[in-house]
């Protein structure tokens, strides 16, 4: 009885050994992904856009006639708050939250936005009701009020049209926006490295492959005059971020 009770300890030593070196080695990985990330500061960065640094990730606000829009809503509702109030912007005037994926860093800081809309895209709902796991068995977190969006959606406020454009990759329901045909906002569909387009970290990608069908499905919009992710800054050079010379 000694000897199996003996046994089944080393057993359980071992396991827990095991998950104790699989979970170290994922936040250590994950640590170093972050770390080549740089968002952009808290600023107003372009005519009506500003940038809310959230630790590693960036939302953007964009002013309208009667209030602002947000894309996405950030990792920390408290940094959030603090950098919304440097920018002297009221969160109680975002009208809508426009979501380009349901990862946590994208949606923590929507308690503070509780006058606005929340959207997202259709193929993103698995991410948030269950269905389709994150990593493994880890899941999104659920999201109580919520408006479907399709590919090439357009949804109209004062001031600011919105359009939709899907771009799976990063996860299955990515979806990138258009603002007044000249602002391109694209989450994690991109990162710019030299100011050009490329992967996101594919140690956060569910598909890569489908991820570089998004980036060529971007370069073939139109008239853009600035390109906005979510963890490598922006840039006013379009040309040159879907220029693959």
């Amino acid at each position: 009885m000694k000897k199996r009770t003996k046994r089944i300890g080393i057993v359980f030593g071992v396991v827990v050994a095991l998950i104790i070196l699989v979970l170290g080695g994922f936040l250590l990985k994950l640590s170093l992904e972050m770390r080549q990330m740089s968002p952009s500061a808290t600023d107003k960065i372009a005519n009506g856009v500003y940038a809310v640094k959230d630790t590693f990730v960036n939302l953007f606000l964009i002013k309208g006639a009667n209030g602002y829009i947000a894309i996405d809503a950030g990792n920390s509702p408290k940094l959030v708050m603090q950098e919304i109030q440097k920018l002297s912007i009221d969160p109680l005037k975002v009208v809508a939250v426009f979501l380009t994926h349901s990862d946590n860093d994208h949606v923590a800081a929507l308690e503070l936005l509780i006058n606005a809309k929340i959207y997202i895209s259709k193929a993103e709902e698995q991410m948030i009701n269950g269905k389709t796991p994150r990593f493994v068995v880890i899941k999104n977190k659920k999201i109580a009020h919520y408006q479907l969006l399709d590919d090439n959606q357009t949804i109209n406020f004062p001031g600011l049209k919105v359009r939709c454009i899907a771009t799976p990759g990063h996860t299955p329901g990515s979806m990138s926006y258009v603002i007044n045909d000249a602002y391109l906002f694209v989450g994690d569909t991109i990162s710019l490295k030299n100011g050009k387009a490329d992967l996101f970290n594919e140690f956060f990608n569910m598909d890569s492959d489908t991820e570089k069908e998004s980036i060529k499905k971007l370069g073939t919009l139109q008239n853009l005059k600035y390109v906005f992710t979510a963890h490598y800054g922006f840039t006013d050079d379009v040309s040159k971020v879907f220029n693959n010379e």
